[in-house]
């Protein structure tokens, strides 16, 4: 008597699709495949990614170089280069003093 193995099949939740097992991730401490096929998991993946790259490109706060004004655009950046100078004078400071103990 001859037997016929059919390939296991599996329904993609996704696309709903009755694809055979190999076209679908397993998970390694389970051994299940997952739900979803491959092709349609990397789409919702890329998906999710270039929908949180356009999120994190809204900024909250003002850019220093977009200011018109040129007395306070002068003012701010000033200020700022002042604020780095003293947390290196600092990060020296500290270092100097481990250093020496």
């Amino acid at each position: 008597m001859k037997q016929t193995l059919t390939p296991f099949v599996r329904t993609c939740h996704s696309c709903l699709r009755e694809l055979p097992i190999e076209a679908f991730y397993v998970n390694r401490k389970t051994l299940i495949p997952d739900y979803c096929c491959k092709a349609c998991r990397s789409a919702a993946c890329k998906k999710r990614y270039l929908d949180s790259r356009s999120v994190n490109d809204i900024r909250t706060y003002p850019l220093i170089t977009d200011i018109k004004d040129r007395t306070l655009r002068m003012e701010l950046i000033l200020h700022a280069r002042q604020v780095v100078n003293e947390s290196v004078a600092r990060k020296r400071r500290r270092l100097w003093e481990t250093v020496g103990e």
